[in-house]
């Protein structure tokens, strides 16, 4: 329904003023859009949570073959694509019907938006409409164009299988093509939603008409676009400057003369006048450093928010354009809009944020710091300080001080047992035959090139060597690997350790939940382990004493879940400084790396924090 002339006096505005005048409004939609996604897409996690438990007590990577051909496949699919649903609804079509209504000079309320959005769904009932729901909940993370949702932001493909794109020249050709095809598809198909929610064309007819869209007018739209995103990017910059960045030089200078990793233990103070001068200047410092990172981090938030929400207003407003619906001039919002209420919401968290400040400043050590450091263990023995798994590996783990090794164990086709990663040799000896289908005798002859290019050849190692190598000075974590992995390799492996007595100097680890759990079940005096890069449901439930995620996996929420049962969480295989950054300073018990030196080096810079930068941190960590 149009406002009345009465309402909008017929009063035209330029589109720069509408922008300014709406922004309000959109932003209150976003937030209570959210609020709305926030109650079903828990209740929706938890049942899917609650369906994959009902045998293991998680569906992960490692034992997903048994999901897979039971009743919960289906239900869990379901469910998850009605997660998918929510998300794009309540975060894309919502945000283009409001848009939309803004800028035709319509009346908006949150019941009408989320009702277009819902009733606008069932035209994506399609093949071609499922296409492009794939296309937004996988291709864009991976391509970076195209609209997202908040539920695959941080989705990308795991480190270990992209070692494997980057170092093998084929695959990262065939990987840069796709990524362009995605990319080109996504790049003409961008204006799709818009054409189906707004024009009511189908989804095949909106990408066809996406794409004439953007052939037509392609220079203006690229040069606008160009334009846009500088306008914002420059917004945000501006943003940070403010409201982090200048703050955290001012809290610097202010914090110059206090004392690094100064622990203060409140808990343990029988009266708090024993605290001196110094316990009362800390504390209170942090007071101000978490109220300034908190506010900071808050407002720049907003600030993001508001930038998506123009975006998508200027995007809307291109896509009337170039469809004959251009305007001059606008219809001005209503004055009295019943959004400021929403608005004071905002500032209910205010107290909060004053509340969680000064909980920060009275017990900071013991919400931000370690008891003891994250444990480092050398990622196929040695890391990057020496060739791949070889003895010399764990020698030089054991010189710099690692919690322990993962090497990688495969059975011969004589029943012994060798350490080597891939399925066969080619890579590290040119020969391409597997190890179950080579003797000892045949293994022997061949020469391994050293990993770290100094053009040495090397034999390949024994599992019986490895043991002797690390004995009482590391622990060992053995990866149980290819296709010989099997019920004999555990009963094999644990009669050899038994016999050169290294019960307590190793782990058993492995990609393949049955195995796993049929080595703790019937050799319980052993660590088991369980490796997975995906999984949803408790994984604490697991039949292992370890549980070996890979990076995406390992969430805060999931860690304390895993600890909470009396088990530790590893995380494979960090090796950016990023993600060293971000795993050494968390609550995991240890991290698989192949950069033995670049941790230390992490490791060393977080200890010597600031204050203010564990805090910035910290905030930054629980946002992400």
């Amino acid at each position: 329904m149009k406002y009345s002339e009465n309402e909008i006096k017929q009063k035209k505005i330029s589109f720069r003023r509408l922008a300014f005048q709406s922004l309000p409004e959109m932003w209150s939609f976003q937030l209570m859009a959210g609020l709305i996604l926030a109650v079903p897409a828990a209740l929706v996690t938890a049942l899917m949570n609650r369906v994959a438990a009902v045998s293991d007590g998680a569906v992960t990577t490692a034992n997903i073959k048994a999901f897979l051909f039971s009743w919960r496949f289906p239900v869990v699919f379901v469910l998850g694509a009605l997660l998918v649903f929510l998300y794009v609804v309540l975060e894309l079509f919502v945000q283009i019907h409001l848009t939309e209504d803004i800028l035709s000079g319509e009346k908006a309320s949150i019941h009408r938006e989320v009702s277009a959005g819902f009733r606008s769904l069932r035209k994506f009932f399609n093949p071609a409409g499922f296409l492009v729901l794939l296309y937004i909940f996988l291709a864009v993370p991976i391509c970076g164009v195209g609209f997202s949702i908040g539920l695959t932001k941080a989705f990308y493909i795991p480190n270990f299988i992209m070692d494997v794109i980057e170092s093998t020249p084929h695959y990262a050709v065939l990987y840069a093509i796709a990524v362009l095809l995605l990319a080109w598809f996504g790049y003409r198909s961008l204006f799709t939603l818009h054409a189906v929610l707004l024009d009511g064309l189908s989804p095949g007819e909106g990408r066809k008409r996406s794409a004439q869209i953007i052939k037509q007018n392609r220079p203006g739209f690229i040069f606008g676009m160009i334009k846009l995103t500088g306008m914002i990017f420059l917004v945000i910059i501006a943003a940070y400057l403010l409201f982090l960045y200048l703050p955290q030089l001012w809290l610097e200078r202010l914090g110059a003369g206090m004392p690094i990793a100064y622990q203060i233990d409140l808990l343990q103070m029988d009266d708090i006048s024993a605290l001196t001068e110094m316990d009362a200047a800390v504390i209170g410092y942090r007071m101000i450093c978490a109220l300034s990172v908190i506010m900071g981090t808050y407002l720049s938030s907003i600030a993001i928010l508001l930038c998506g929400a123009y975006f998508m207003l200027r995007f809307t407003r291109y896509y009337r354009a170039f469809t004959g619906k251009a305007q001059e001039e606008w219809l001005e919002r209503p004055k009295k809009s019943r959004y400021w209420k929403k608005v004071v919401l905002i500032a209910i968290s205010v107290p909060f944020v004053l509340l969680c400040s000064v909980l920060i400043g009275l017990f900071f050590d013991q919400m931000f710091r370690r008891s003891e450091p994250v444990r480092i263990i050398a990622h196929r023995a040695g890391g990057t300080m020496a060739s791949e798994n070889s003895v010399e590996g764990i020698s030089c783990a054991i010189d710099r001080g690692c919690y322990g090794s993962e090497i990688d164990v495969q059975r011969t086709a004589d029943g012994f047992y060798i350490i080597n990663h891939d399925n066969d040799f080619k890579r590290l000896t040119g020969v391409a035959r597997a190890p179950e289908d080579m003797t000892m005798d045949e293994i022997r002859e061949l020469r391994i090139k050293d990993t770290t290019g100094n053009g040495r050849l090397l034999p390949v190692v024994t599992f019986e060597e490895m043991l002797d190598a690390a004995k009482g000075k590391e622990l060992l974590f053995i990866e149980l690997k290819g296709s010989s992995a099997d019920q004999r390799m555990v009963d094999e492996l644990v009669q050899i350790v038994k016999e050169r007595d290294c019960v307590a100097d190793v782990a058993f680890i492995s990609l393949n939940y049955d195995i796993i759990s049929y080595a703790e079940t019937n050799y319980p005096e052993f660590l088991t382990g369980t490796l997975f890069f995906a999984g949803i449901g408790d994984v604490s439930r697991l039949n292992c004493d370890l549980l070996v995620m890979e990076e995406e996996t390992a969430g805060e929420a999931r860690i304390s879940q895993v600890h909470a049962a009396g088990k530790k969480a590893i995380v494979w295989t960090v090796n950016t400084e990023e993600s060293m950054y971000h795993f050494l300073d968390s609550s995991v018990d240890a991290v698989i790396t192949d950069e033995i030196e670049l941790a230390e080096e992490v490791q060393e810079r977080l200890d010597g924090r600031s204050d203010l930068q564990i805090i910035l941190d910290k905030v930054s960590g629980l946002l992400e």
